[in-house]
């Protein structure tokens, strides 16, 4: 498959002159053979002494992940390369030569390319085609995957459609993210009978999505129609649905004025929140239905309208410092984490200190609220969590060492985080190569 070369380059150059720069490095010889035993032992005295640096760590890294690459074979191979989704257009070499074989795991690494955008469709279904011949039934209907995600011209319109009614859910999938890219008008009936009837509640949702990028008035009342069936997530897409620009302007702002005069709960806040984001004469109107929901009774809810709500309103926050106080520490949680992470200009000083004070010491514990806190401050760049992350990393919680590796990254500590590139878990290993890589 074509590439794009300038990229295919760009990661070459990077990849040589990180790797010239740490040649003689042990652990990255037993990175590039997968000894991940001695990788932390190795990893461990570099870091020690002081030897492991950003670069290194990032050549290292690569070589993890372009080694789990290498080595995935079907079923559990196919997660694998799932997992490095995020990091995709660093690894670009590794996955054009996987998916040069011819088994599952090659069409997850095609799938993966494009995706990425580092191959034309044109070339995907020229390749899926080829490699239909004596594949398994399985893997047959991974390839009809991968050629439904390369539909996104106009011409390839009936052939995407009829996608959309496949019997294989992942089929439809496929023809309904094809359909976001495409962005063509003739899918909305489509669209909106497989946001109607779909059975898998993500075909559902991404039929929403679609529809509402094409917008219209059509599209808008269908939209309302759905509603009346759809779940709660499905009326959260649409709400969102209406929000977008082609729909806004043509009815979707009076259908989100009708949600959050009429609604409850989380569709009404997901309402609510569209429109403060989309500005104009009735956003005061669901600024004060989000602040109604901070002051709910369900605390999911209270929760959402939290996230939501704008911090540059003063009686928004007015009403999180009311909930400062709340007994319901799911609320108290997401209040302090808004005033972390909110800019400065929107959180007084004092706020903003008292809620470090109280999610550091929230942080200190073992809870997955803990974890959650730790994360928290990270991302802020609070220093003080660094001890708390490195204790983390000694975990035996999959999810604990993971988002330790997340919150050492935010804070610009990637050789301390770089010691898990040896950790005895795959998924670990390729979530922190994953993270390494995506770094600044």
């Amino acid at each position: 498959m074509r590439r794009v070369l300038f990229g295919s380059i760009l990661a070459g150059l990077l990849s040589f002159a990180a790797v010239t720069g740490c040649a003689s490095s042990a652990s990255l010889r037993a990175a590039e053979a997968g000894r991940f035993d001695e990788l932390r032992r190795t990893l461990s005295d570099e870091l020690r002494r002081g030897a492991l640096d950003s670069v290194h760590t990032r050549a290292i890294a690569r070589a993890v992940a372009e080694g789990e690459i290498a080595r995935a074979t079907p079923p559990t191979g196919v997660e694998r390369l799932r997992e490095l989704r995020t990091c995709a257009r660093a690894l670009e070499d590794a996955l054009a030569e996987r998916a040069a074989g011819s088994d599952a795991v090659a069409t997850a690494a095609a799938m993966m390319l494009l995706e990425a955008g580092l191959t034309d469709p044109g070339s995907v279904k020229r390749y899926a085609s080829e490699a239909a011949a004596g594949r398994s039934p399985d893997e047959t209907a991974a390839l009809r995957a991968l050629e439904t995600r390369a539909l996104v011209t106009s011409e390839d319109g009936a052939a995407r459609r009829s996608r959309m009614l496949d019997g294989d859910q992942e089929v439809r999938v496929s023809a309904l993210r094809a359909a976001i890219v495409a962005a063509d008008p003739s899918d909305r009936e489509a669209l909106i009978e497989a946001a109607r009837l779909d059975p898998y509640p993500l075909a559902r949702t991404l039929a929403i999505r679609a529809a509402g990028a094409l917008g219209g008035r059509e599209v808008v009342l269908a939209l309302r129609d759905v509603w009346t069936l759809a779940d709660e997530p499905g009326r959260e897409a649409i709400a969102e649905a209406w929000a977008t620009p082609r729909a806004l302007g043509d009815g979707g702002r009076a259908q989100l004025l009708w949600a959050i005069s009429t609604q409850r709960g989380a569709p009404a806040i997901a309402a609510a929140r569209a429109v403060v984001r989309a500005g104009g004469e009735a956003a005061g109107q669901a600024v004060s239905v989000l602040i109604g929901a901070i002051r709910s009774s369900q605390s999911r809810d209270r929760v959402y309208a939290i996230l939501s709500a704008p911090l540059e309103d003063p009686a928004v926050r007015s009403a999180l410092i009311e909930a400062q106080g709340d007994p319901d520490e799911a609320v108290v949680f997401a209040v302090r984490s808004r005033q972390v992470d909110a800019p400065a200009r929107d959180v007084a000083a004092r706020e903003r200190s008292a809620a470090i004070a109280w999610l550091m010491k929230l942080a200190a514990g073992t809870s997955t609220r803990a974890v959650l806190a730790r994360g928290v401050l990270a991302r802020a760049g609070i220093r003080a969590a660094v001890p708390l992350l490195e204790r983390d990393l000694r975990s035996r919680e999959i999810p604990v060492r993971e988002a330790a590796v997340a919150g050492l990254v935010a804070l610009g500590e990637i050789p301390r985080a770089a010691t898990l590139l040896g950790d005895a878990e795959p998924q670990v290993r390729t979530s922190v190569a994953c993270a390494i890589l995506g770094a600044p």
